[in-house]
């Protein structure tokens, strides 16, 4: 069962300790405290009054072997009682998507249970398991406590984190807000993070907000680039040329993807599964996987995909796992249908390691959901040009989520905070230019990102050469990560 638990490394753990600055005979809690990092922390810094919650009983009965005089308890944090206040909280809390909470139902965790609670009301239903656990900390401080906690700062930009930044504001001041880039975790895990510092108070004051870098345990400031360049005087936005989604999301890959049955056309169909399959610019040579693809009912289908799909069946309903297929076989609906879903268009890869590039679907296969879909409102060879060069893939570098080990993460809102040239000030022979380019890339498998670059610097505020130093640069500084993790 995945608990989403990722342990914090201990320099990072005596730095937000230091956050605290209270005195030593103030309450602490630490409401999942793992393997003791925060606790063992808080100890060294002098502190004594330490509580602390742990769900998982091996990680609790080995940190309670240590601490034995402490006030540690082995259960469900989110439902301790709320009336027992603390001076301060302390926390790395739970990394579970709000898709997985239910997962956890067969230990009473489930998102019907957590919104029962009225504290929670005000979160949007689409909360992730830390937002729950920082309420809940807002609600057990004393007035004027101190929270320091660690998160995915990915959050910071979306929808629902903009609200549930607003429910903190309403009842507490944020004080710091510290990013910190580097070796966070124990096991190399995200590290593109922020740390809050919050009192719960109704003061005002302005936020501090800091960045820092984590390597070879030691934390330093990190030097900011600088601001992103005005690349375009009067920039159209992605909206206006495309729209976006994901690839298809099976919900359970190993019963969809390759399935162990005798293939005939009619039952399965070809899917691309990662950017790995994909060579050059365009889906004419990808190694493609088996789709399990039915529609119809079950007694309509051969004997083998019949045996196949019931076996299937007694693993999900023993095991209530993936929660959307068992909650479609509880319905009696066919939990083997997949949506239908059109992936062609130029496709991009959510996560990035070395070169940056977009891909055009040419033989009509689906994408999985490791792949963005873009659908073009223009003409697709011009606007396959417009996201395959410099001045693009420099906006992505800016505006993506560095994982370590040189990875970039771009979400979707990233694709659609991108913004073009307007193509009406075009010229017409540069349009066909751009346009052979487009085609020549998507044939040949040639790359001719520099050439469309080329192309449209006359259209831009920076040169060829100044686009190219700049993004040669951002992208060094992060594959340069991947090279001191690697030492």
């Amino acid at each position: 069962m995945d608990l989403g638990q990722i342990f914090t490394s201990t320099i990072v753990a005596k730095y937000m300790v230091s956050l605290l600055n209270i005195g030593l005979s103030s309450s602490i809690l630490d409401p999942c405290f793992g393997d003791g990092v925060f606790i063992d922390a808080c100890l060294n810094a002098g502190y004594t009054n330490i509580s602390g919650y742990e769900i998982d009983s091996k990680l609790f009965d080995y940190v309670k072997t240590k601490h034995p005089r402490l006030k540690l308890y082995n259960g469900d944090y989110l439902r301790a009682d709320e009336t027992i206040k603390y001076d301060a909280v302390i926390m790395n809390p739970p990394y579970i998507r709000q898709e997985k909470i239910d997962e956890l139902s067969e230990l009473g965790i489930s998102k019907m249970a957590l919104r029962s609670n009225p504290i929670f009301s005000d979160l949007p239903t689409t909360a992730n398991m830390y937002m729950y656990f920082v309420i809940k900390a807002l609600k057990m401080l004393n007035a004027n406590g101190k929270l320091v906690v660690i998160f995915p700062s990915s959050w910071i930009k979306t929808r629902s984190g903009k609200g549930f930044e607003k429910l903190i504001t309403k009842q507490a001041l944020i004080e710091k807000q510290i990013h910190i880039n580097g070796e966070v975790f124990q096991k190399n895990a995200l590290v593109d993070v922020v740390i809050f510092c919050i009192k719960k108070t109704k003061e005002s004051s302005n936020r501090d907000i800091i960045y820092l870098n984590l390597s070879n345990n030691v934390i330093t400031p990190r030097i900011l680039q600088s601001p992103t360049r005005k690349l375009i005087t009067n920039p159209v936005p992605f909206r206006i040329y495309a729209n976006v989604r994901r690839g298809l999301t099976t919900g359970a890959n190993t019963i969809f993807i390759n399935p162990p049955l005798k293939y005939k056309n009619q039952y399965v169909t070809g899917i691309v599964s990662s950017p790995k399959s994909v060579s050059g610019f365009s889906t004419s040579n990808a190694a493609t996987d088996h789709l399990l693809w039915l529609h119809g009912e079950k007694k309509s289908f051969p004997k083998d995909v019949q045996d196949y799909l019931c076996q299937c069946e007694k693993a999900i309903i023993d095991t209530h796992k993936p929660k959307t297929l068992y909650m479609k076989l509880q319905q009696r609906s066919p939990w083997y249908e997949l949506p239908e879903i059109d992936s062609d268009g130029i496709w991009f890869s959510y996560f990035v390691r070395n070169d940056m590039k977009f891909i055009l679907n040419t033989t009509n296969v689906l994408a999985r959901d490791n792949f963005y879909i873009i659908k073009p409102h223009i003409d697709s060879f011009l606007l396959f040009a417009l996201l395959n060069n410099f001045y693009t893939f420099y906006q992505l570098e800016k505006m993506g989520k560095k994982y370590g080990a040189g990875l970039l993460k771009l979400q979707r809102y990233d694709i659609e905070n991108l913004l073009f040239p307007d193509i009406s000030n075009i010229s017409v022979s540069d349009k066909e230019h751009l346009i052979r380019l487009a085609k020549h890339m998507v044939d040949t498998n040639e790359d001719m990102t520099a050439q469309i670059t080329t192309v449209l610097s006359a259209y831009m505020n920076c040169t060829f050469n100044e686009i190219c130093k700049d993004y040669t640069k951002i992208k060094q500084q992060r594959l340069e990560e991947k090279q001191c993790q690697l030492k």
